[in-house]
């Protein structure tokens, strides 16, 4: 589980720092769920230990990068977040627990919006219902 976070919190930190350039070039076009599901899959080869867990952090991430768009203004900075999602829904609360308080509002709001346009994936059975999340642009 240590491992799966700390990839976590590598892929929220690589991913905060090109989301913005990123937008600016898409013109803010928010993929799909099975646009991003389809993507995350293609990147994880499917002979990889705990493919689903990674497959999920991989849509959990680009659903909140999509949504997080001033990630340069928190440069040095971190949020830690406790997201608690019970199987097969969105997740039900999302609380910080830690960081930088204009870090974690605007962590969040972008979590919020990937929940509400449904890009935030169902959580895999191999996680417990309270995940803890730190954003690290």
């Amino acid at each position: 589980m240590k491992k799966t976070l700390c990839i976590l919190a590598v892929m929220l930190s690589v991913g905060c720092q090109s989301h913005t350039k990123q937008l600016a070039r898409q013109a803010f076009k928010f993929p799909t769920a099975s646009e991003i599901k389809g993507q995350c899959e293609a990147q994880t080869p499917p002979q990889t230990a705990n493919r689903e867990t990674l497959i999920w952090l991989c849509q959990t991430v680009t659903a909140i990068q999509y949504r997080f768009f001033d990630a340069d203004s928190y440069h040095g900075k971190t949020c830690d977040l406790m997201v608690t999602q019970p199987l097969d829904k969105q997740p039900t609360s999302i609380k910080a627990r830690g960081g930088d308080p204009g870090l974690c509002a605007a962590a969040i709001e972008a979590t919020k919006q990937a929940i509400e346009s449904k890009t935030f994936p169902f959580r895999p059975a191999s996680l417990k219902d309270e995940i803890p999340v730190r954003f690290a642009p």
